[in-house]
């Protein structure tokens, strides 16, 4: 579950000794909103609340997806079984419902250094790629953190550890953890909110291949201009890549798939929307996701070349691209 990083308003309660529904009441007369956060050994449960209503309740069992409702029966259920340690938030009436409504989400399966991307610089790719879900950051040797939400790639507010209410909007607050992370540096955990839909498709051809979703099943689907153009650029970017000793550049590939899965969610290898195939060549598993999943490879491909200091010897290969005026026709630029 995501929390709010700001100061709880009660800590060190144990369900065992409290009737969470008055207590629940209690708390909407003393603070009116916010949300009521129990963590247990194999679960956790959340009930967001205004001064007169609850807003929603979920319950999540570990591994598994959280169950959301607008009554809190699941939750009462769950209290019933096992202990849980109860912390308490305090929401404002400008906060509440966006916290309440929060979308199912993805977490990333693991946190980026500052060292690697500067915040301004990862809001920007964000901003590029329309993401919509948000980013946890936690400032190295301290206990200052803060979260900040996306919408469409507009950053839309934060949730900062010296703040209050649950969603700050103001400028002044993330300037204040740009400067902290230049000074300190940290870590950055990405979610991305799982209902978003995918932009629209290229024209297609002729030429059909067999894709395999995730759940094994295979179907055929027609090969575009983009997905040989893309197909192109990893070859080229192989045979770059492979003039270093050392380099794999595949396997290297596939791993910046899975450290920016949150920002390009098409290129998880477990879903197999977008197969990178030890030859080289890309496969979708349609349309809808090629031109998401053509600007993702092309931004993991850099970062590749980047960190092995071959980025001259990339920009004249790529200058002898067959397909180049394909992707840059549809906006998506090779060079960086």
């Amino acid at each position: 579950m995501l929390l709010p990083r700001e100061k709880p308003f009660l800590t060190g309660l144990n369900s065992y000794y409290l009737d969470i529904e008055k207590f629940i009441q209690h708390l909407q007369g003393e603070i009116g909103s916010g949300c009521l956060y129990g963590q247990g050994a194999a679960q956790e449960l959340m009930v967001y609340f205004d001064e007169s209503d609850i807003v929603r309740g979920l319950t999540q069992n570990k591994g598994e997806h959280a169950i959301a409702s607008e009554r809190i029966d699941h939750v009462l259920a769950a209290l019933a079984k096992r202990n849980f340690q109860i912390t308490v938030y305090f929401l404002d009436a400008d906060s509440i419902f966006f916290w309440g409504q929060l979308p199912a989400f993805r977490r990333a399966r693991e946190r980026l250094p500052s060292t690697k991307v500067g915040l301004p610089d990862l809001v920007f790719r964000l901003n590029k790629k329309n993401f919509s879900g948000f980013i946890e950051i936690d400032v190295k040797g301290r206990s200052d953190c803060a979260v900040l939400f996306f919408h469409q790639g507009q950053r839309g507010g934060g949730s900062y550890c010296w703040g209050t209410g649950g969603l700050s909007i103001a400028d002044d607050d993330y300037n204040t953890l740009v400067a902290m992370l230049q000074k300190s540096g940290g870590t950055y955990g990405l979610g991305y909110f799982i209902s978003d839909p995918l932009e629209s498709a290229p024209a297609i051809s002729e030429e059909i291949v067999e894709t395999e979703d995730s759940q094994g099943n295979t179907q055929e689907r027609k090969l575009t201009e983009l997905d040989r153009a893309i197909s192109e650029f990893v070859h080229i970017f192989v045979e770059v890549a492979s003039s270093k000793s050392g380099v794999e550049p595949l396997l290297e590939l596939k791993l910046k798939f899975i450290d920016f899965v949150s920002i390009y969610p098409v290129l998880d290898p477990y879903d197999k929307i977008c197969v990178l195939h030890e030859d080289g060549n890309v496969t979708f598993v349609n349309d809808l996701a090629a031109r998401e999943g053509v600007e993702g490879i092309i931004d993991c491909a850099w970062m590749v070349i980047e960190e092995h200091k071959l980025h001259k010897k990339f920009i004249a290969a790529l200058k002898n691209m067959t397909d180049r005026d394909v992707l840059e026709t549809q906006g998506i630029y090779l060079e960086r």
